[in-house]
């Protein structure tokens, strides 16, 4: 089975692009000198997406596939610039989880081909990481949007964050809590609905840990004995001579 091709230092690219997705965007909230955030939040975001596809770009077929299904996100993210009420419609919420679901399965298809533990499969797997966690904010969104008192906001948090205002921002927080089961307890689902996509998250994301974690276990102890055979193979043909 041959393993995808990827360019150079893509999923390095993609980690950098998600750590500064995660970590700026509340500093220029909080700082930024103009009014429309978007106009500083949205390259970031762009950023990523065009990152992502990036990782593709070896295969013209998958190239095209994540082309079309980039299109209307991006066509989401500029009209965010004039209207803020596209970003929370059904429709765009649903091509952010499309999109983002394709990066994934790239992802995994690359983990699961891999025959040696690289550096390229770590990065690839702590991207898969944050992808997982990055479609469930937007089922969260989807959620909280269709269905009334989806979720309970602790006093303090709704005192300084307005969640519809703010929406992306705290459910990209709750996902990452709920992937890593630490629950603060300043979001919590009330609905049977948000329940269930919270206990699946768990339970994912600890199955996650433990599956790549005996993928990697697995991949080293099949290096280990391929080194091993090559080294008494070694030993045998200098005994011959």
């Amino acid at each position: 089975m041959k393993l995808p091709q990827v360019p150079k230092h893509s999923f390095l690219l993609l980690i950098i692009s998600l750590v500064i997705m995660l970590i700026v965007p509340p500093y220029l909230r909080e700082y930024s000198p103009f009014a429309f955030e978007g106009l500083l939040l949205n390259p970031f975001i762009t950023a990523i997406f065009l990152t992502s596809l990036y990782l593709v770009t070896d295969n013209r077929r998958f190239f095209f596939i994540g082309l079309l299904i980039l299109f209307p996100v991006l066509i989401v993210n500029a009209l965010y610039y004039f209207d803020r009420q596209h970003f929370h419609s059904m429709i765009s919420i649903l091509a952010y989880i499309a999109f983002f679901s394709y990066i994934c399965i790239f992802l995994g298809r690359f983990l699961a081909r891999s025959k040696t533990v690289s550096i390229n499969v770590i990065y690839a797997a702590v991207c898969l990481y944050f992808f997982i966690a990055i479609i469930w904010s937007f089922i969260y969104i989807a959620t909280y949007h269709t269905i009334e008192n989806a979720f309970s906001f602790s006093p303090n948090l709704a005192n300084n964050l307005d969640p519809d205002k703010d929406i992306v921002a705290i459910f990209s927080y709750f996902s990452f809590v709920t992937m890593t089961t630490l629950g603060y307890g300043d979001i919590t689902p009330v609905h049977e609905i948000s329940r269930a996509w919270v206990s699946a998250q768990s339970v994912l994301g600890q199955l996650y840990l433990a599956i790549v974690m005996a993928r990697f276990v697995g991949l080293y102890i099949s290096d280990s004995r391929m080194e091993g055979k090559e080294e008494e193979l070694q030993k045998q043909n200098q005994s011959k001579i």
